[in-house]
């Protein structure tokens, strides 16, 4: 049972006789609590029969909706059905009678993409298209198709692509979309669900989409029979987060005589791509699908920390955080002249919560980290060789360790392929494997050959019969299993693939390993160098992910100025196997690195938020992405309990607010 009462500000909702209530709420503010008291109230008063529904966007929401209510009543009331959108829809399709198969295999889904890409190749074969070379010769990047047809689904583009009037390439070049993968997956949706639309399969987010296409046909007002009358209450969270998709779901629900309409969200958290509130006009857009006497009530009484960090956010974010009677917290506002120096004091912060805090502090900081909150994953690079290098035991969350991202892991590899016989440290097997991966998508890319039946592709259906792991799934430990150590054949296996008999690549991977030996007496310089920046020049990805990629050779220039490759390197894997080492012994971990995205719908007792500074953080963004870089910061500010340290840029300071 719960510990303690509601607010002033949750009494208000629990009280509410409103037939649709908005809820805006702060973070940390006890909204999906608020919430849960609402659902077990309605139940208490509605009769035995009546069912209500509680939905959020993630599932992180609907972990976090359960827990609420095991700690308020200890047991989740069985007449409460709590879902995701997702399978709100999946079980809305299953009722209308259609087979609904769900697709889990990750290894089976990436056969089937390849199969669309080879569909598409055989129909595009007598007329080669601009713009779409490298998707006829080289295999789909599976991680760059599943981010584009996921954003081509929550944003229902495909809607937007019809009603604007231009061609695919015009609009993919109007968003800063990849005309190639947009073409593929329209292709691969085509094969999906068949000339008469009945789908063979719904992966994840195809059955929310799948439902809004039905939907869509409705008129704006029209109730929809599959959801009419289903429920005596609706609760929504995380409204925050809904896409497109997702809204015209809650529109209908609303429409189709299901009670009581509940919903919540902090409007400054939505900063997830593909969200329609992005931009901030959430609340108006959600209040055209409810009724024009919907309630709109606010929380803005915060249990997760006190007044000294209510006192920084408010006028830094123009809100009205206040807090419970004597909560206590800690805010500090640090500014640095240099990364080294924000570093330097990032290092200062760690010693003083793991040698001092807890004599300070007691239980209240037992077992607990630093929690470093990033918005640029490049931005965690020095932070880990510094760190690295002090013996700390630090985990990553939502980006991975520098060195096994994968166009990191490649230029590294690069680099010690260089060296030859010379090399005096071998790269680990971690290194090498996110370098093929690199390999794979930022150069040349082998085409498969898998024995598929061509005619069945023709016909526009998948290849049943066919499916089984392809070569590059299991072949990928094979082959880091042949390069490791082998600086030889590593060289080969960069030049020419993995037949040591086959015509040198003339890609631009290729073009380093002619490079002299000498490029390799600067680290530094060797990361700047023209012919490894012409890697990710060249590379088929978009404007945003080309950025980060020079963005991170950049910071490693910074880094490695004046080291030799061979001590860069050297020192580099020594850092990686104390790490391994730490792990396999399960050491503590005291520090932790993640992105915003990562720490979002979590809280933690001490959190340093460093390199906030105007064209940093907040990134350098169009005018109408504005509004997601602000809330960004928001979110990475919002996540402490106990002590919030904040990082300035002394010469392109952020504050004093609003941001």
């Amino acid at each position: 049972m719960h510990k303690f009462g509601p607010t002033l500000e949750q009494q208000q909702i629990l009280q509410s006789a409103s037939n649709a209530i908005l809820i805006e709420a702060l973070a940390g503010t006890g909204k999906t609590t608020a919430l849960c008291m609402k659902a077990c109230k309605m139940l208490a008063g509605t009769h035995p029969d009546v069912r209500i529904l509680m939905l959020a966007y993630s599932r992180a929401g609907v972990t976090a909706i359960r827990d609420r209510l095991n700690k308020l009543n200890g047991v989740v009331p069985p007449r409460l059905e709590i879902l995701t959108v997702e399978e709100l829809s999946e079980s809305v399709l299953r009722e209308q009678g259609d087979p609904v198969h769900k697709m889990g295999d990750p290894v089976r889904r990436r056969n089937l993409i390849l199969q669309a890409q080879q569909a598409l190749r055989q129909e595009l074969a007598r007329n080669r298209n601009r713009g779409l070379d490298a998707l006829l010769e080289h295999d789909v990047d599976i991680d760059a198709f599943l981010a584009c047809e996921a954003l081509i689904k929550k944003c229902l583009l495909d809607k937007q692509l019809d009603e604007s009037g231009l061609s695919l390439r015009a609009f993919c070049e109007e968003r800063d979309l990849d005309y190639g993968l947009y073409r593929l997956i329209r292709h691969y949706e085509r094969m999906r669900v068949g000339l008469n639309h009945e789908p063979q399969f719904y992966a994840e987010g195809d059955c929310t989409f799948e439902l809004s296409r039905q939907l869509d046909l409705l008129d704006w007002d029209q109730p929809f029979e599959w959801l009419q009358g289903r429920y005596g209450a609706v609760l929504f969270d995380e409204l925050h987060d809904l896409d497109e998709g997702a809204l015209m779901i809650l529109r209908k629900l609303v429409q189709s005589n299901n009670g009581v309409f509940v919903g919540a969200g902090d409007f400054n958290q939505h900063i997830e791509e593909g969200a329609f509130s992005v931009f901030g006009e959430a609340m108006q857009r959600i209040k055209e699908c409810l009724p024009e006497d919907t309630q709109v009530l606010r929380i803005n009484t915060t249990r997760r920390f006190g007044a000294e960090i209510c006192a920084a956010l408010n006028p830094m974010f123009g809100v009205h955080f206040s807090t419970m009677p004597d909560s206590s917290d800690m805010f500090q506002h640090l500014t640095y002249d240099t990364d080294k120096h924000c570093a330097q004091q990032l290092v200062e912060l760690h010693a003083q919560i793991v040698n001092g805090w807890g004599v300070l502090h007691g239980e209240k900081s037992q077992h607990s980290n630093l929690n470093i909150i990033l918005r640029n994953p490049q931005d965690s690079i020095l932070l880990e060789w510094i760190f690295g290098h002090e013996g700390v035991h630090y985990g990553c969350q939502g980006l991975r360790p520098f060195y096994l991202r994968r166009e990191v892991a490649l230029v590294l590899t690069l680099m010690w392929a260089l060296q030859g016989s010379e090399a005096n440290r071998c790269l680990t097997p971690g290194i090498l494997n996110a370098a093929l991966q690199g390999l794979q998508h930022y150069g040349y890319r082998s085409k498969q050959t898998e024995a598929i039946n061509a005619d069945v592709l023709a016909s526009g259906n998948f290849d049943e019969a066919s499916l089984a792991p392809l070569a590059g799934a299991s072949e990928t430990p094979k082959i880091v299993g042949m390069l490791f150590g082998n600086t030889l054949r590593t060289r080969q296996f960069i030049t020419r693939g993995p037949n040591p008999d086959a015509l040198e690549f003339k890609d631009s991977c290729a073009a380093v390993m002619a490079l002299s030996s000498d490029v390799l007496g600067d680290a530094g310089a060797f990361f700047r160098h023209p012919k490894v920046l012409q890697i990710f020049n060249d590379a088929q990805i978009n404007s945003k992910e080309r950025q980060a990629c020079l963005a991170s050779l950049e910071r490693l220039a910074i880094l490695a100025k004046g080291m030799p490759a061979s001590e860069f390197l050297g020192r580099l894997t020594l850092m990686a196997t104390a790490s391994i080492a730490m792990h396999e012994r399960k050491e503590v971990v005291t520090l932790r690195f993640m992105s915003v995205t990562a720490s979002k719908g979590r809280e933690f007792t001490f959190v340093a938020v460093p390199f906030v500074e105007r064209g940093r953080f907040p990134a350098p963004v169009p005018r109408d992405e504005a509004y997601r870089e602000r809330n960004m910061l928001y979110v990475a500010m919002t996540r402490a309990h106990s002590a919030l340290w904040l990082l300035e840029g002394r010469k392109r300071p952020v504050t004093p607010g609003p941001v």
